[in-house]
């Protein structure tokens, strides 16, 4: 099939799947990569999809501007098992992957950070991240095969997967009961779709941080990821290669995504917001910047 032919089939679903006029529709199929590919295979378990979106908000907020290799979040690949999945995580950021997730009572900031509940089983090479308060867990692997690495803890901090094992501490109770807590969030059910999806679409969100090896990415509150980028794919066309792979597909059509300009869009109501600068930040210093951050993973 033509290029044009599958800008075309790419138009008519997003006017589908949209509020998106037409022609807006049309610009933003004629700057996609990729076109009707394979849509993204969601877990039909609310408690999976509420882990993993979990999972994606912390590393999110964890990892920033300080990710290596174009690894937006440290995942190079999702694969879906059952109602789980498996993640393929950057080999150089595969044990900070486990220091942002694995929940530690943190004595400085006052509170927990990580993923409230989320507990380990399996080897080194292959570790299986769990709900301790459901079924729900993802699998997860260095690229390169090797050992991932637990965190110990820090100053001020206590691990509390390593202190109870067996079920949620207190405080641990108290944070994940505020990340399935609705105030403030219009859809958690859309909420959780989203963030779980860009889990699941290493391949299409990493193109943010490909240019130069980091982006940054950060959190506002318990309801969106954002994402913001200076190189490399326009905000239209990552807007339109998720579209094309289903990124959309359930979420009520009036709030699927909103352009707020050439260089902003809101996906979701909100849950995910794209910004990309109007010219390059770092310039020749992008490599310096990359080889900094490659320093700081090293020491």
């Amino acid at each position: 099939m033509s290029k044009s032919r599958n800008a075309n089939g790419l138009a008519k679903k997003i006017v589908r799947q949209t509020s998106l006029k037409q022609s807006t529709a049309s610009r933003l199929a004629k700057q996609a990569h990729v076109y009707l590919g394979s849509s993204v295979v969601d877990s039909s378990d609310p408690h999976q999809r509420r882990l993993e979106a979990y999972i994606a908000h912390v590393l999110a907020d964890g990892f920033k501007d300080r990710q290596l290799n174009g690894a937006l979040l440290g995942v190079r690949a999702a694969e879906p098992e059952g109602q789980s999945v498996k993640l393929t995580l950057e080999s150089d950021m595969a044990d900070e992957v486990l220091r942002h997730l694995l929940p530690r009572f943190d004595h400085f900031y006052g509170g927990v950070r990580g993923v409230a509940g989320l507990r380990i089983r399996g080897s080194e090479r292959e570790l299986k991240l769990h709900d301790a308060a459901s079924s729900a867990h993802v699998t997860v692997t260095r690229a390169d095969g090797g050992h991932i690495h637990l965190p110990s803890a820090r100053d001020g901090e206590v691990l509390l997967w390593k202190r109870v094992p067996g079920g949620l501490s207190h405080d641990e109770r108290q944070e994940a009961e505020g990340w399935t807590d609705s105030r403030g969030i219009e859809d958690l059910r859309v909420r959780d779709l989203l963030l779980s999806r860009i889990l699941r679409c290493p391949g299409l969100v990493n193109s943010t941080a490909e240019p130069h090896g980091f982006a940054n990415c950060y959190t506002h509150h318990a309801g969106d990821l954002v994402i913001e980028w200076c190189c490399g794919d326009t905000v239209e066309a990552l807007c339109a290669g998720l579209l094309a792979h289903g990124f959309a597909d359930d979420v009520p059509r009036a709030n699927a995504v909103e352009l707020i300009s050439r260089r902003s869009a809101h996906l979701g109501d909100r849950t995910v917001i794209l910004n990309r600068h109007e010219s390059c930040l770092y310039g020749p210093n992008a490599e310096d910047v990359a080889a900094s951050i490659r320093m700081d993973y090293e020491s």
